[in-house]
Formats: C-alpha cells, structure tokens, sequence
C-alpha cells in the first residue's frame, strides 16, 4: 500500500477505534440509567472568566431543530471568512460576533476549535447523561468528519465526573489544504454545604496544511480536477493549547428550615403524602480561590523556503521551522457577599486580586527534525510536528521572556429577582507589564409583561484600555521580526436589544457602535501596523421569526457600517429558513426546508499562512452571492435519537462558479451531508 492510501486511511482507522469506544461507554451509561428510578434532575452551569461565579445553564440541549445547520463554524458565527474547509483559521464577518477568549495572538483564528476552563460545563445529575453526534460531508476529496461525545454523572449526591471529546476532519477541496482537531476536556465537581470546587483540564490539537490558495484562478468553470488547480505554496501549521484549572472555595452560611413534600408506600402498599424539615445552608460570605494554568504553542513548518510566497528568511533559507510558545499562570483570590443574604442587601458584590505570569518563547528548527511534508497526512502528523526537537534562538532579548502582571477588581451584581436584573464589575492593572490596563463591563435587562406576552429590554457596555498582545509588540521568526512600541488601544462599546415574542412572530432588534481608537491590524505584507486616529462600527441586527401549524419562517438581517477601510465589513448579511415543521405518527419529529446565507460584496481580508492572522488588502472583492441548503430533520421521542439529511450549496450545480470565502479561496462546492446524535439518560 503506498503512503496516500495509509494518509488517506489514518484518520478513518482513528475515528473507527474513537466511535466504538464511545459507543461502548453510552451503553453503559443507558444501561446505568435503566437501572435507576430516581427522577431525572441535570443541572449545568458555567463559571466566569475572571471572578469564578457559576452561571447557571440549562441542563442538557436535546432540541433538535435545526440540527443540520450545527457546526463549529455556525455556531461561532453567521458568516465568516475562512478557506472554507470544515477545520480552517476563521474570522467572523459580523464585527460585533468576534470573540478572543484565549491570550494568544496565534490562537484567535482558532477560537470556535479551542475549548478553555470557562467553556467547559459542570453538571449536577442523578442519572447518567451521554450523548454521541456524528455529521459527516460526501463528496470526492472533500470528505469530512465531525464527531463529539460526552459523558457525565455523580459518584454520589454531591461529586460529579465527566468528559468531552470532539473530533473534526476534513480533507480539503484542493491540493495541500487538510485541517483536524481534536479537542475536549476532562472535569468535575465537589458541592459541599460549605466547600466547594471545580476542576478541569481542557486540551486542544489542531493541525492545518496551508497552500496560501489558488494561482490566478477566478473561474472554476474549467476542466481540470480540483487536485490538479496549482496553489501557492505548500506549508503546514499546528497548534496545541493545553489548562488547568481549579475553583474551589469555603462558605460561611446560615442555617434555614425548609419544608419538604414528599410521598411514600405505607404497609398496605397505598401512596400517602408526608412532609419533613429540611436544613438549608444559605451562603452569607464566599472565600474563593482560583488556579489557573495555560499552555500554548503554534508551530508553523515549510519544506522549502525558498519557494515561499511569503517575504524574507531571516534565519534559515533552506526551510522554514518557526515555534511560538506563552505560558500563562494565574492566581486569583476573592471574596464575595452573596446577594439577599439578609433583608437590607439586595445585590451580591465581589473583591478580588489576580495575579498573572507569562513565559514567551520563541524558537527555530529544521524541518529535517519533524518529517518531510509529503509525509505529514499521516495521523502522526500533529504529534510530530509539536514534539519535534527544536532550538531557541539566539537572541538574548527575546528567545524567553518572563512578564508578570497583577490586578485588583470587583464587582456588583443582581441575578435574583422578577423584573430587573444588573451586573457590573471592573478591574485595573497596578504592577507588571501591562500596567494601566483596566475595564469597565456592564449589563441591566428587565422584563415585563405586555398584554399576553412578555417584552424584555437589554443593555450593555463596556470601557476598555487593553495592552496589545505580546508577539504583536516582539516577535521573532524565518519570515518576520518586529519590536513594535505600540500604544494602549481603547474602546467603548455600547449595545441594546428588544424583543417581543407572541405566539405568531417573534421579533428581536439588536444595535450596538463601538469606538476603537489606537487600533492594530496586519498589512499586506503580513505586519503590524497601529492606526493613530479611531474607528467606528454600527451594527443592527433584526431577527424575525414567523411560526404557524405547518410553515415557519426565520430571518435575520444585519446591516454593519465602518469608518475605515482598515475594518472592512460587508455591509448588508442575510440569513432565511423557510421549513416545514411536525409530528408524524405522535412520535417523529419532522422539520423539512431550505435555508440560504448572503453578503454583499466587500474587500475581504486574506490569510497569512505562517501567522495565522488575516490581512487587509484593497485590490479583490468577493460576495453578492448566495449559498444555499436543502435538508431533512428527525427526531425519534422514544429513543432520543435526532438524524438529518442535508444537500448543501445545491445552488453551486447551476450558478456561476466564481464563489469565494476570500481572494484565492473559493467556497465548498455542492456536497451531501448526513449526521444523528443520540442522548443516553433516563
């Protein structure tokens, strides 16, 4: 068997091994949940990036409307700007989508891929709870695969266990351009009268073949396959992001008698109703501790420098082996008053402390020390290029560089309560590198009711004065070398929504406009570069969704202004679902339709390989063209067993072939996609 085959034939012998492991762990957990005739309560809950404090959730997402447009990408965002392969560096293009959750720069093309401690769930449950969903695309070269899994449950009444892995394959339209990720996390819970914690270790693998894009092809009408279009280079990009984390913290409470119902057999067999007093233990004041540690890596590989489509080599000219490294610590202490802990305090209000150190480091190989890039395909691939020896460079200023910041914060807070609920909290950096860094982040929503239906009004807003990220300031690398002095940047940010639900037409309006000034953006050439003046971006938001018996209609409309052509934005972006919504036979679920994205044409930014970051350029527009799918989505209710069928971008069959992402990247092509998900509890 040649070495294609076994590339070809790796990843589907590692999602075989993956799949049957899973299946074997949901049928001990649907076996465990047969078992078991306690009622089913699953609780989940999320904890703040900064103070610790759990944000409840609902218990599990069994819906499954609309599951055939669910995906990493979609999820993240509307519409994004990618090479249009399932595993590929995004960019949202709706401004006010983009999110940067982890402190790395070559992390934040990744960000939908990449799981942290913040993201991870914890759950409270009193039956085992997996579930399994598999989606896979069809057609020629371009097959993918998306697969997740996740499993949780309580060893006892207050310690819970579970895990998630996901993994997502796709082998690309054209030569050189594969991308997977597997990531996932391990966690649990200890809920305590008084002690608590959360822990957690999350990690993330991700591995792309960059070929910088087609050569001078504006029209696919041609005859050749797309294996045979000729690309720009051939590169390879890998990044691993491994956490820790640890929440835990002591109560002091008050006891209060509660009330309990319940029922129980008497001697002759017969239900009688009895109660008894239950001891609550209400928190008065929390001692919170937080540890948290963050390991990122992006390695980025050519075999041939000099073949490059990228400037310089300013440290190898034969090949290119760059590595970047940051190594984030952090120790929070807190203390919180916790809200109606008494009848004259309303509000829950929070102080705390952070402290955080940085390792930077940048380094430099060979490629001879990783493996040759016709070999890379192989499932080995990631591993070889991140566990590869590899060489510190020799500059004594920025080979490794320690940085150490420490803040001070509070906050105040109202989550209890019928009508208004509010949040705002701050922070500011007094010693370290990032000294003078601080924000300001607040929210107020209210509900009322408003004849049968209820309307509620939401605003928030922050001020933020952020330090560039480190390697935007010193980076060092075969392609590009920099030390920049760049200023702090600043923004205000300000948004509201409305939304009316009633039983026909539920209508949402969201609008929000944000001042950047100081503003960093990559050029061209694929440099840093620091606006002296601001920037300003408007964005409405108009969801309409329109329900009947039988024919439901989804809308959302986005209209998005910038003042600059260094934010370029497409204007005008479009999403509509027209589909058929039912129960067959009392039990199937059914919902058939046709949905179709848009936006109108603007200069898209285009993708530096070796950075991962996307730059600005004025010369190609791309848009004013439609994508749209054709699907089929069921639901079993006696199995808890969800599958579609979906014909995605049907209309590429019969329109003009010039659809692209950005410049040199088209669109995915026509392609038949089919998935199921399948949730174990009782």
């Amino acid at each position: 068997m040649d070495k294609k085959k076994i590339a070809l034939n790796a990843p589907k012998n590692i999602l075989r091994t993956i799949c049957f492991a899973v299946l074997i762990l949901c049928s001990i957990s649907n076996l465990q949940a047969k078992q078991d005739s306690i009622p089913t309560i699953i609780r989940a809950w999320q904890l703040d990036a900064w103070t610790g404090v759990a944000d409840t959730l609902a218990g599990i997402d069994s819906s499954y409307m609309h599951f055939p447009m669910r995906s990493k990408l979609n999820d993240y965002s509307l519409s994004n700007v990618s090479n249009s392969n399932l595993v590929s560096p995004l960019q949202s293009r709706i401004y006010f989508d983009r999110k940067r959750t982890v402190d790395f720069l070559f992390a934040d093309a990744y960000t939908p891929y990449i799981i942290t401690p913040q993201q991870v769930k914890y759950y409270h449950t009193t039956t085992p709870y997996s579930t399994i969903a598999y989606k896979k695309g069809f057609v020629n070269n371009l097959d993918q695969n998306d697969l997740s899994f996740s499993f949780t449950g309580n060893i006892n009444r207050r310690t819970n266990l579970g895990v998630t892995i996901d993994y997502l394959n796709s082998y690309g339209r054209f030569t050189h351009q594969e991308g997977k990720t597997v990531f996932g996390s391990v966690f649990g819970s200890y809920n305590g009268d008084h002690y608590s914690l959360q822990s957690s270790f999350t990690w993330n693998t991700l591995s792309n073949f960059e070929n910088g894009g087609l050569q001078n092809i504006t029209d696919l009408q041609g005859v050749l396959e797309p294996e045979d279009y000729p690309v720009k280079m051939q590169g390879m990009s890998a990044l691993r992001y491994l956490s820790g984390y640890l929440n835990h913290y002591y109560s002091i409470c008050v006891e209060r008698e509660r009330k309990v119902n319940y029922r129980e057999r008497d001697e002759d067999g017969q239900w009688v109703k009895k109660d008894s007093i239950k001891i609550e233990y209400i928190p008065v004041t929390t001692f919170r501790h937080i540890f948290e540690v963050n390991d990122a890596t992006k390695r980025y590989v050519e075999k041939s420098a000099t073949q490059s489509i990228l400037p310089n080599q300013y440290r190898n000219p034969i090949s290119t082996n760059d590595s970047t490294e940051c190594l984030t610590i952090k120790n929070t202490l807190a203390v919180t008053f916790e809200e109606e802990f008494n009848t004259w305090l309303k509000f829950g209000a929070m102080v705390y402390a952070m402290n955080e150190c940085q390792r930077h480091t940048a380094a430099i190989g060979q490629v001879e020390d990783i493996v040759h890039l016709d070999q890379m395909p192989t499932a080995n691939a990631f591993h070889n290029v991140l566990a590869s020896p590899i060489h510190l460079m020799p500059d004594s200023i920025f080979g490794e560089r320690w940085t150490n910041n420490t803040y001070v914060g509070g906050a105040l807070y109202k989550h209890r309560g019928q009508y208004v609920h509010y949040g705002f909290d701050g922070n500011v950096c007094l010693l370290g590198y990032k000294i003078g860094e601080f924000q300001v982040n607040g929210h107020v929503d209210a509900g009322f009711r408003l004849g049968k239906d209820s309307l509620t009004i939401a605003a928030t807003a922050f001020f933020r004065n952020e330090t560039p990220d480190y390697y935007l300031q010193h980076y060092r690398s075969n392609h590009y070398e920099w030390d920049n002095n760049f200023q702090k940047a600043l923004r205000l940010r300000v948004s509201g929504e409305v939304a009316y639900p009633t039983q026909w037409v539920k209508p949402k309006l969201s609008v929000a406009f944000e001042n950047l000034a100081n503003h960093v953006y990559f050029d061209t050439l694929g440099l840093p570069r620091q606006l002296a003046g601001s920037i300003q971006v408007l964005a409405a938001d108009l969801q309409v969704d329109i329900t009947t018996p039988w024919i439901n209609l989804d809308n959302r409309v986005i209209y998005q202004l910038s003042s600059s052509e260094y934010m370029p934005l497409p204007m005008l972006t479009l999403y509509h679902n027209l589909y058929y919504h039912g129960c067959w036979f009392k039990a199937l679920d059914v919902q058939i339709g046709v949905d179709m994205r848009f936006f109108t044409k603007y200069y898209a930014p285009i993708l530096n390989p070796a950075l991962g970051q996307f730059c600005v350029q004025n010369k190609e527009q791309v848009g004013n063209y439609p994508v749209m799918n054709v699907y089929a989505n069921f639901y079993v209710r006696s199995l808890r067993l969800k599958f579609f069928a979906q014909y995605q971008h049907f209309n590429a069959s019969f329109m003009n072939k010039q659809y692209y992402e950005m410049p040199g990247y088209p669109m995915a092509p026509d392609m038949f996609r089919a998935g199921a998900a399948w949730h174990f509890y009782k």
